[in-house]
């Protein structure tokens, strides 16, 4: 099982050659970027225990970066993410005309829509380099999903394009994405690509 607040911090090391401005500092930023989710953990049918995996996810987002002090700074997103599952696996249901009592569906082969809305800090560990972590609600979109609590924590960098604009690239841990379909709730490792544009 896993535990409650099991987070992962990740630093994603990136060598950068070319000099640039510095990412920390006392400027406000807006964040908008695109994000692939690949699931850690399997998920099971609760009626008949068979092993279901998750193809991915996927989605799209926007935060607003403030400044608490230079290297620390707060963060709050909004966003759209679905998961799907692997179009490719049958998922078995009771059938009691089945010799076997079992036939073979691909009826739970669904998208499951979220609407995260989050809060969390940053902190920028040198000019380019930062761990984060964030906590906050995934509200239900599509009818088989379910309102769940997530955290999540990892670590980026922000290559720089002149004195305001920017590319983000953030790896994290994630977890707490629930449905109605299965028992467990979602694990997955996020990789996130953005534009950062300060002010």
């Amino acid at each position: 099982m896993n535990k409650p607040f099991h987070i992962i911090l990740t630093a994603l090391c990136l060598a950068f050659t070319f000099t640039a401005y510095a990412q920390k500092g006392n400027q406000t930023a807006i964040i908008i970027g695109t994000e692939l989710n690949l699931p850690v953990n399997m998920n099971k049918y609760p009626q008949v225990g068979v092993d279901v995996h998750y193809w991915g996810g996927y989605g799209i987002n926007a935060k607003v970066e403030k400044p608490i002090s230079t290297s620390l700074h707060f963060t709050a997103g909004l966003g759209v993410v679905v998961f799907q599952t692997n179009p490719n696996d049958l998922f078995r249901s009771v059938n009691p005309d089945s010799s076997t009592g079992f036939y073979y569906t691909d009826d739970y082969h669904t998208l499951y829509a979220y609407l995260p809305l989050t809060a969390g800090l940053k902190y920028y560990v040198s000019k380019y380099f930062y761990v984060s972590g964030e906590v906050g609600s995934a509200f239900e979109i599509s009818s088989r999903t379910s309102t769940s609590f997530i955290y999540s924590g990892g670590g980026g960098a922000v290559v720089p394009i002149g004195p305001h604009h920017g590319l983000d690239f953030n790896l994290r841990f994630e977890r707490g994405y629930k449905n109605v379909d299965y028992d467990h709730v979602l694990e997955s490792v996020g990789v996130n690509v953005a534009y950062k544009y300060r002010f």
